[in-house]
């Protein structure tokens, strides 16, 4: 009887070695956050797409420590959803978009790509660009939960409302089509996106006037919640290997990024 026992331990043994060595082995999974910014993140009927979901694919395709998945977020629950731990960390980001000013238990990798936001409006005979001179008192639309630099950042919907009478929208493309339909007299619209919309758009890109001068500069880092499954320093590693490799050049260039 005692000599059946050792075989069935043994196996035993073996059984939990192996499970403690597959646990060991699993990637960890770190969630992704991101909300619609195109073109790093655009919603479409057939789910979320753009830089963003590009740049996790290559993430997991050339490492297996962790397994990267995108979750949708909005931007105005996204500073929740990752301080209480829902996703780990978001993609183009910046500090001055209430992080720093709310001191949120975060961290920010390196900056890994720079852009910004201009001012649209519709192209009159005799408008130039002066008209962007002084906003008070225009019509004036942007993104829901976005921050803007002529506003001093400040993201409040009441506050803009009441301090610059913004209308607040959705999408880019919404913006851009109030301006094309008189709606409203100024647009603030990525210029990466703008830029492809003029592509795809050409019959409306010769109706748009465009400043030239930025609401502000972006200056993309990657924000991380502390104590989460990767670090700041581990996505910069990982940043520098697809920068070095030439990774990063081609999506800017396949999403119209100019850098």
């Amino acid at each position: 009887m005692g000599g059946a026992v050792k075989p069935i331990a043994t196996v035993l043994m073996a059984i939990a070695w192996s499970f403690v060595a597959s646990v060991a082995l699993a990637a960890q999974v770190v969630h992704i956050g991101g909300y619609d910014f195109p073109p790093f993140v655009e919603d479409s009927s057939s789910g979320a797409h753009g830089v963003a979901l590009d740049i996790i694919a290559e993430l997991n395709r050339r490492q297996s420590d962790f397994e990267f998945q995108f979750v949708p977020t909005t931007p105005r629950r996204r500073y929740a959803d990752l301080t209480e731990g829902h996703i780990d960390a978001i993609l183009f980001e910046s500090p001055e978009w209430d992080w720093a000013a709310k001191g949120y238990p975060v961290d920010f990798t390196s900056v890994f790509l720079r852009g910004g936001e201009v001012f649209v409006a519709l192209a009159k005979p005799g408008r130039g660009q002066d008209w962007f001179d002084q906003l008070k008192g225009k019509r004036l639309v942007g993104i829901l939960g976005y921050h803007y630099g002529f506003a001093g950042f400040n993201a409040d919907p009441d506050w803009l409302a009441r301090n610059w009478g913004m209308k607040l929208v959705t999408s880019h493309k919404s913006s851009i089509e109030m301006v094309l339909a008189e709606r409203v007299d100024v647009a603030i619209v990525t210029d990466s996106y703008l830029n492809a919309f003029m592509r795809h758009n050409p019959e409306a890109a010769g109706r748009l006037l465009v400043s030239n001068t930025a609401d502000q500069i972006y200056n993309h880092r990657i924000v991380v919640r502390r104590g989460g499954p990767i670090d700041a320093a581990g996505f910069d590693r990982l940043l520098a290997e697809m920068s070095a490799d030439g990774t990063l050049s081609r999506l800017w260039h396949k999403a119209g990024i100019s850098r």
